[in-house]
């Protein structure tokens, strides 16, 4: 046997090596601990510190007796600006421009009282046309006799107007007729340009001859449309008994005046 390590024979325990190890480690940990948690305390109170120390304010003081304006405070107020609606261009529209109607002329044959003067010795009347005076002519003669309508012994009859009467009485029948005819074929349409409510009047010429035809039409007018037209319409008279000095037919000479006012 090994002989005891105790001494007076008493047996006293050793502390093995990682019981001793294990020792070290707490209390080195231990200080560890203290100062971190020292350190962390230090800093908190610093902190805290710093946020409930106030610094100390600067104020200046004014002298005595110097008053102070107050300052300007400028407010900007932003306004809502509302947006205008985009106005479109108008569109211009184009109209169609109507073409005048030119009025349609109507014109009325009227009556008018004679102020014409003489022309080659006749006086042309409105109511009942008067010819042109020229003596009768006596004496036998191969070419047929010309006379006025108021120096022919029987004067010249218009269709329908044979049941007259005298002289006279044929002569206001023709002119009726013969007024009547030219307001039915007088082409008044043709001078819609004269100006409205003009009167134009236009002197009218011309021979029964011994047949009973309407010859040596004449016309005078201040346009040479209305001399044409009135020619134009003379010219179609319908057939006429002539004028006879006895039983022999002769030329009997006539006037018509025309009288038509414009109406439109």
């Amino acid at each position: 046997m090994k002989p005891s390590n105790n001494v007076c024979g008493a047996t006293t325990k050793v502390p093995s090596k990682r019981i001793v190890k294990k020792q070290i480690n707490i209390s080195w940990n231990s200080k560890i601990f203290f100062q971190v948690g020292l350190i962390i305390a230090l800093l908190a109170t610093f902190y805290v510190m710093e946020l409930e120390i106030e610094k100390p304010r600067i104020v200046a003081k004014a002298p005595s007796g110097t008053i102070w304006d107050a300052p300007t405070i400028t407010y900007t107020v932003d306004k809502d600006i509302p947006k205008l609606p985009k106005e479109q261009p108008k569109v211009q529209k184009r109209h169609k421009v109507a073409t005048p109607i030119k009025p349609i002329a109507t014109h009325t044959f009227i009556k008018v009282a004679n102020t014409d003067p003489v022309i080659e010795g006749n006086v042309i009347a409105e109511d009942d046309p008067t010819p042109r005076a020229s003596p009768i002519k006596t004496g036998a003669t191969t070419a047929p006799v010309t006379t006025s309508i108021i120096g022919v012994e029987y004067v010249p009859v218009f269709p329908g107007c044979e049941g007259a009467g005298n002289n006279q009485g044929k002569i206001d029948c023709m002119s009726a007729k013969i007024r009547a005819f030219i307001s039915k074929k007088f082409e008044t349409g043709k001078f819609d340009y004269f100006e409205p409510g003009s009167i134009q009047t236009i002197r009218t010429f011309f021979t029964i001859n011994s047949q009973g035809d309407i010859v040596e039409v004449k016309a005078r007018a201040k346009d040479k449309k209305l001399e044409e037209e009135a020619k134009r319409v003379i010219s179609t008279l319908p057939y006429i008994q002539p004028g006879r000095q006895g039983d022999t037919p002769v030329n009997v000479t006539y006037a018509v005046p025309i009288h038509f006012q414009v109406n439109n």
